[in-house]
């Protein structure tokens, strides 16, 4: 083809992500881009059938792997080639159907963005030691973060030890060691009473002012979601799984008479157990102030609706349409979501929760102030933190309801916990029995050195009298 069709000089272009070999190019007699790769020994050239640079590179990517799955070696094996390629590429297709989606695109991506330019030419038995280490030196060119080299090397390691499961190899080389201290190991921060108060207060702001950020408005359920998620603990991704149905209202009576209410979270697992989630007391009026807010809104919404004239761009009627999408969805059913409703992509919900709650840290200077790293995540920090310094919870109860591991908590979200922070914890006493008649003085209950100490003492009543549960906290 190429003999007869000489290529037009100056189009020769190398596709982005793939080995060098791989070219997209064009030709006197065609309009197309043409594309040409180099495997095992021979060319494989095939028209892209396209004027768009763009979409010729994701052909040309096409072609690629499609001549490196063809390859044939060892028909003992499912894998059919030594190459590292082949083997990489076999892994991820692997994990589309047994890993989880974010873990099946992350692989994909550090693949077929890296990993495959680095050693796809190579058969992965003559990828030795010092290979490994100068994929190292690349990756320590892009000045990445310790977490995400581990994740590179793991993955490598990962692609060696499936090539000895399917025979292709009998053994892996040794692998480098990542000598950079992981930033995952560093305190996390979190807010305090007053840091957390003003980051509220900011909300209330910037709805009191109208502000948009890329149009969407800062209204006060940003400031009811801080509460929920300081009184329940939870993760930034528990928001995205979250509905109405999986809040359980609680109430019970304890000794003294007095009525405790809370809310028992039962949403789904996020990333690791599914344990019932024992919110705190205070979330119950910040949900009912939720629930609220959710109905004035709905209203809001109908009132503009009713309000529209004209038609869209597409000749539909805007009020007609308006109307059909409030009312044809409830907006408070079991199944509809908690927070951002109106987001059916959840993915897309994350993201403009990032942002808003973004420009409210950064409308708040509580970064500028603290020198503190506040993001989503230190809202879980936050709540923990609150239970460590405020109660005499005992950690591995706090982490089960957090959904998390007693080493994680002293690890990561208890590293900030000092001694100071816990002094009032460290100078309490249990409440001491009153003294029994006894045979010998000498098994009296002894009294404490100092009972002034005893002012700072927190008591937890745990027994009652009566309880109730409701079912549904939309009652």
């Amino acid at each position: 083809m190429t003999s007869k069709s000489p290529i037009i000089s100056g189009t020769i272009e190398s596709v982005p992500k793939v080995p060098t070999h791989v070219v997209i190019f064009k030709v006197a007699c065609s309009p197309y881009f043409w594309t040409r790769c180099y495997v095992n020994g021979r060319y494989t050239v095939r028209s892209t059938k396209t004027e768009n640079k763009r979409d010729a590179y994701a052909f040309a990517k096409e072609v690629f792997n499609n001549a490196l799955l063809n390859l044939k070696a060892n028909p003992k094996s499912k894998i059919k080639s030594r190459l590292f390629a082949v083997l990489a590429t076999a892994l991820v297709n692997h994990e589309k159907t047994t890993a989880k989606k974010s873990l099946y695109l992350n692989d994909k991506g550090k693949v077929e963005g890296f990993l495959i330019p680095q050693f796809g030419t190579k058969n992965i038995d003559e990828i030795e030691y010092g290979d490994l280490v100068g994929m190292m030196e690349e990756l320590n060119k892009k000045k990445l973060a310790p977490a995400t080299k581990k994740h590179y090397l793991s993955l490598t390691s990962k692609i060696f030890k499936y090539a000895v499961q399917e025979g292709v190899l009998k053994s892996i080389p040794q692998f480098p060691k990542l000598q950079e201290r992981l930033t995952t190991k560093e305190k996390r921060d979190y807010l305090t009473n007053g840091e957390y108060t003003r980051l509220n207060n900011t909300v209330i702001k910037l709805e009191a002012a109208g502000v948009k950020v890329r149009g969407i408005a800062v209204t006060e359920e940003l400031k009811w979601l801080n509460k929920f998620m300081i009184n329940a603990f939870l993760r930034p991704t528990d928001i995205k799984v979250l509905k109405h149905k999986h809040l359980e209202r609680r109430v019970e009576t304890d000794e003294s008479g007095r009525k405790i209410e809370w809310l028992v979270l039962n949403h789904p697992a996020t990333k690791t157990t599914a344990h019932p989630v024992q919110a705190m007391p205070k979330i119950v009026p910040a949900y009912e102030r939720l629930l609220q807010f959710r109905k004035i809104d709905h209203a809001r919404k109908l009132k503009e609706a009713r309000a529209l004239t004209g038609k869209d761009k597409y000749g539909v009627d805007k009020k007609q349409k308006a109307l059909a999408a409030l009312e044809g969805s409830p907006y408070l059913n079991p199944d509809d979501y908690v927070f951002f409703p109106e987001y059916k992509n959840r993915q897309t919900m994350m993201g403009t929760w990032s942002r808003l709650f973004r420009y409210v840290v950064q409308a708040s200077k509580l970064e500028d102030t603290t020198g503190k790293n506040i993001q989503l995540y230190s809202l879980r920090h936050t709540a923990i933190m609150f239970r460590l310094i405020r109660s005499n919870v005992d950690s591995l109860i706090l982490a089960k309801n957090a959904r998390t591991s007693q080493g994680v908590i002293e690890q990561f979200y208890g590293a900030h916990l000092t001694t100071d922070l816990s002094r009032r914890q460290l100078h309490s006493y249990l409440p001491v029995r009153k003294k029994q008649k006894v045979e010998s003085p000498s098994e009296e209950v002894p009294e404490p050195e100092d009972d002034d100490y005893n002012q700072d003492e927190v008591a937890i009543k745990s027994s009652s009298k009566k309880s109730k549960v409701v079912k549904s906290p939309l009652r």
